[in-house]
């Protein structure tokens, strides 16, 4: 890795707006520059550190508007939850949890929302 920038995943997850999940889960396969670890926090906390190239996180910059804009099926919306019933997916857009509409006939969900989503239930679990 060239040049790499050393981070707080919870920082990283702020600033981008996408959560501490689809980051951890998209440099465990590869798609971004980046390796993660544990650190010892402001706060003197154990942390999660990612340590990311130049180039991965200039495109993460630029991507994360991106991706927060685009929409899913509730099947992948399914899946960035890591939900196995279908019909939980349902229930958090009827709750107003995740955000959906329609196209072309088809419910499609915001990534965007499923992003907050999961972004309060991570602080949620931090809190606790």
């Amino acid at each position: 890795m060239s040049d790499p920038t050393t981070l707080d995943l919870d920082e990283l997850s702020e600033a981008l707006q996408i959560s501490k999940q689809t980051l951890v889960r998209w440099t465990d396969r590869g798609l971004i520059d980046a390796n993660l670890s544990w650190g010892i926090s402001r706060q003197n906390e154990e942390t999660r550190i990612i340590e990311i190239s130049t180039s991965s996180l200039d495109f993460l910059r630029g991507f994360a508007d991106e991706y927060r804009d685009d929409t899913v099926s509730r099947t992948e919306a399914r899946r960035l939850l890591k939900l196995i019933d279908r019909n939980q997916v349902q229930k958090l857009i009827r709750q107003g949890s995740i955000k959906a509409k329609k196209i072309k006939g088809e419910t499609r969900v915001s990534v965007g929302s499923v992003e907050d989503y999961l972004r309060t239930l991570e602080e949620t679990e931090a809190a606790a």
